[in-house]
């Protein structure tokens, strides 16, 4: 049933260094274990840099921030950088709220 609620898109560079994994709709404790699961699987070399794009996202509560959290320290610990980019206020707001936003944000270019 998760997998209906979320649409989750991993794409990765053509070196396999980047990925970029965009998930689509509500992120709440029914499909948090699937974007976890997507997020982990990116996490191993060659990789060196996951991108979270929260454009379709519509809503993310806390399991959702947990599950973020949680992927960035998994990516730090094995010198991947993991960020988020995107997201309408729903998404930003908990994100600006937990300090996320600022740990994990692609600064504006």
């Amino acid at each position: 049933m998760a997998d209906d609620l979320l649409g989750i898109e991993v794409v990765s560079s053509d070196s396999g260094t980047a990925v970029t994994v965009a998930p689509t709709g509500e992120i709440d404790s029914v499909s948090a274990p699937v974007l976890r699961s997507a997020l982990v699987s990116c996490l191993r070399p060659p990789c060196t840099q996951v991108i979270v794009n929260l454009t379709g996202v519509t809503f993310l509560n806390s399991a959702g921030l947990t599950v973020l959290a949680e992927a960035h320290r998994l990516a730090r610990a094995d010198g991947i950088e993991l960020a988020v980019r995107g997201g309408g206020r729903a998404v930003r707001r908990p994100l600006q709220i937990t300090g996320l936003w600022e740990l994990m944000a692609v600064p504006a270019s």
